[in-house]
């Protein structure tokens, strides 16, 4: 898998992985925004504007036009990025060899430049009905991942450890952010990202060069003229001097203990591959020191794992646990960092997380979507997008140095989401 980069014109960039590996070809845009400029209406925005276009006013007119074009696929989202948004835009066409000499990628890619650049619009503003129930839809989302416990408990250990950083924004938004937003004000700031935002457009298809330029300069024609903003990186978190312990209480079945680290690397760092090296043997497989020991050795919790955000810089542990056994949870996890901060921990150890790290660099090429994310993030990290090179970055790891990684992670706050009080 290897993407070759291409500057297009209205400073923009293409992406384009050149494979007959997949019987479709897929078109995906991408827009970086800062969280702070409005989470929520970056959120609302794909929700909208994949309903229609001027030109198919009707959800059910835009739908029987995606028919037309051989069941061409049209979806929109966010992502988070350390400190930033990312509006997603994604069509997905039927390979051309397998329709007997029938093309539907000129006509998908026209499609999503209607949908990005002539949305419907209605006094000033975006399709007022349009606005109103996606903005209900939104809500619903924010609201199922309030109702997850386990997503909550991450979203509240952020918000405890990073208040008044932009790093505590949530993907979405928040509630309150959503229902201010009027047709008018989301339509002036999707203007306002068309103008401002960096763009990477990726495909990944049996195209050439030159045909996969062509669509994607097509696709930019109507973008007018820009003035693209620097963006820049995510602030550095300090911990506290004495690490912060935040506990909610709600009508839970089970409790969530969670933990934020900050570990003194990002990802475009020389020395990143070791903290992912030592993040993989402290929590993010099945033969991982959580998973075995709080899990597997001890039975107190339904899950355990550690996960690392390389744009902030910091680590995280999530857990499931009975109320009653959070004292000892805690002691057995955080016993786990101070095995890995004495280099306790054996070659096989290291064996079977480099063995599961290349499994999932390699696997990140099995699905167009999957393949684009992989890469767009790691270029965003400043990090290798090369599988080969990444793999021979971790095999390069040594034990000591995994170990001075793991010396460098500082517990920053411990998070416990408890039952309801005196309950």
């Amino acid at each position: 898998m290897a993407f070759e980069q291409t500057r297009l014109s209205q400073g923009a960039d293409l992406y384009l992985w050149s494979t007959d590996k997949f019987k479709t070809t897929t078109v995906r845009v991408l827009l970086r925004q800062p969280l702070r400029a409005g989470a929520a209406q970056g959120a609302l925005l794909p929700m909208v504007l994949r309903r229609g276009t001027r030109r198919l006013p009707e959800p059910i007119e835009l739908a029987r036009a995606l028919d037309a074009l051989y069941g061409t696929d049209l979806r929109g989202d966010v992502i988070k990025l350390g400190e930033e948004q990312v509006l997603i835009f994604h069509i997905e066409a039927a390979n051309a060899a397998y329709l007997d000499g029938e093309d539907p990628l000129r006509g998908a890619v026209d499609l999503l430049g209607d949908v990005l650049f002539d949305p419907l619009l209605e006094a000033g503003g975006l399709q007022q009905n349009w606005v109103t129930q996606e903005k209900e839809n939104l809500l619903r989302r924010i609201q199922g991942i309030y109702s997850d416990k386990a997503h909550y408990s991450q979203l509240r250990l952020i918000e405890s450890m990073c208040p008044g950083e932009d790093y505590a924004v949530p993907r979405l938004g928040r509630p309150e952010d959503v229902e201010s937003i009027t047709p008018a004000a989301l339509y002036d700031r999707w203007r306002d990202i068309l103008l401002r935002a960096p763009i990477a457009v990726y495909m990944v298809g049996d195209l050439p060069r030159e045909r996969a330029q062509a669509e994607a300069e097509r696709l930019l024609s109507r973008l007018g003229r820009r003035a693209p903003a620097a963006l820049e990186a995510a602030s550095v978190h300090t911990p506290p001097a004495t690490a912060q312990r935040v506990t909610d209480h709600q009508p839970v079945a089970q409790g969530k203990l969670a933990f934020g680290f900050t570990t003194g690397r990002r990802a475009g760092a020389k020395d990143y591959p070791a903290l992912v090296m030592m993040n993989g043997i402290y929590g993010g497989f099945s033969h991982s020191k959580l998973f075995q020991e709080v899990r597997e050795r001890h039975s107190l919790a339904y899950y355990a794992y550690s996960q690392i955000d390389g744009h902030k810089g910091l680590l995280f542990v999530q857990s499931g646990i009975e109320f009653k056994d959070r004292a000892q949870a805690e002691e057995i996890i955080l016993a786990q960092l101070e095995a890995m901060r004495r280099g306790d921990f054996r070659e096989q150890e290291m064996r079977d997380t480099l063995s599961g790290i290349e499994t999932q660099i390699l696997q990140s090429a099995d699905a167009p979507s999957e393949a684009i994310m992989t890469d767009f993030e790691l270029r965003s990290a400043g990090r290798p997008t090369d599988p080969d090179a990444r793999i021979a970055a971790l095999r390069a790891v040594d034990a000591a140095e995994i170990t001075r990684a793991a010396q460098e992670v500082t517990l920053d706050t411990i998070y416990f989401l408890d039952g309801q009080e005196g309950s």
